[in-house]
């Protein structure tokens, strides 16, 4: 069924709204577009609160190094707080009760406690040959929020990989991975000891199972080529590692298990475990498929004019938010996120 889509700009000064009112109510999958304009670096969902976090460079204006708190629902910023400089890389234990905020300006990651937005732990990253280190990517343990891993990175030089480094409420335990292994990116097990990362900007492209104990963070094993390719992004959810290019694997060996048809590499990627299904943003379209079949249940085309998007994040019942190429953050809702598939 064609559906026509009549647009309706409504403006503020940090909101645009996009209404948009479908021909037919039946087929209508993106009911609502809300465009809220905030430079941000990353965003995260907690679905304890209800609320979405950003954080803000410092080229943000008046938020500009902050962490900010935004109610999806109405679009708007309620609250934030002071994070350091250049807060960027953003990870929520799955408690819901800390937010892990990478500083890359202080060469540190702060933990937040969400219940009064305020920081009690800053840990700092360490300094190399090349010059002290961020994080490229934070990966709290579930059931162990006081306990979380760091893929370290230079600012410098190729490769950029300075080791993965598990912190225990702030303390760095004794042992780290070898910054000649690269795993860029980290995601979590459900276990608690068990961490998965990939090797994303060399010819290896290394899948890796990693292991976690008093002492710190160790490789067990990996598989080469596993994803195969650059500039990937992988999420974990029950058993399973998905990339950004489609590929799915089993976590505990890295045996491929299926792929999503995505034509091409994803801009975001985000699991949608209760409704048993992966989102993809690719160019300027969502796209949604099954976890059990691997087989597409849709896609929605979004508004081109606000920039490529990426980072994508799943918020309540049926929303979900991206930040746009230009920084901009975007939330939206749609049946799409919640619908049962057709096929």
């Amino acid at each position: 069924m064609n559906t026509r889509i009549f647009q309706t700009l409504i403006k503020s000064a940090s909101l645009t709204v996009i209404v948009l009112v479908f021909s037919s109510m039946v087929s209508a999958q993106l009911f609502s577009y809300k465009l809220v304009d905030q430079v941000v670096n990353d965003i995260a969902y907690s679905p304890i609160t209800g609320m979405l976090y950003a954080s803000v460079p410092s080229t943000g204006g008046q938020y500009g190094n902050h962490l900010i708190v935004i109610d999806p629902k109405a679009g708007a910023i309620v609250n934030s707080v002071f994070a350091g400089s250049e807060p960027n890389k953003l990870a929520m234990t799955n408690d819901g009760k800390y937010l892990y905020v990478g500083v890359d300006g202080a060469a540190s990651v702060k933990r937040f406690v969400l219940a009064s937005l305020t920081s009690d732990i800053s840990i700092s990253l360490g300094i190399g040959n090349d010059g002290p280190y961020i994080a490229e990517d934070i990966a709290p343990i579930p059931g162990r929020p006081n306990v979380v891993a760091v893929s370290r990175r230079d600012t410098c030089c190729s490769p950029r990989h300075e080791g993965v480094v598990l912190f225990d409420n702030g303390i760095q335990l004794s042992n780290a991975t070898s910054a000649n292994s690269e795993t860029n990116e980290i995601e979590a097990g459900d276990d608690g000891t068990s961490l998965y990362g990939y090797n994303n900007e060399t010819s290896g492209f290394q899948f890796r199972q990693l292991y976690i104990d008093s002492n710190g963070v160790y490789i067990a094993s990996s598989q080469p080529n596993t994803f195969g390719a650059y500039s990937l992004k992988i999420r974990y959810s029950a058993g399973r590692v998905y990339a950004s290019n489609g590929k799915i694997v089993e976590a505990s060996t890295g045996t491929p298990v299926g792929a999503f048809a995505v034509s091409g590499f994803a801009d975001g990627i985000a699991i949608d475990k209760r409704n048993s299904r992966v989102l993809f943003v690719i160019g300027s379209s969502l796209k949604a498929f099954r976890t059990e079949t691997f087989q597409p249940i849709g896609t929605i085309n979004l508004p081109s004019s606000v920039g490529t998007p990426a980072q994508l994040t799943r918020w309540g019942r049926r929303g979900f938010a991206y930040r746009t190429t230009d920084g901009k953050l975007a939330l939206a809702e749609s049946l799409l996120v919640t619908q049962k598939s057709q096929q």
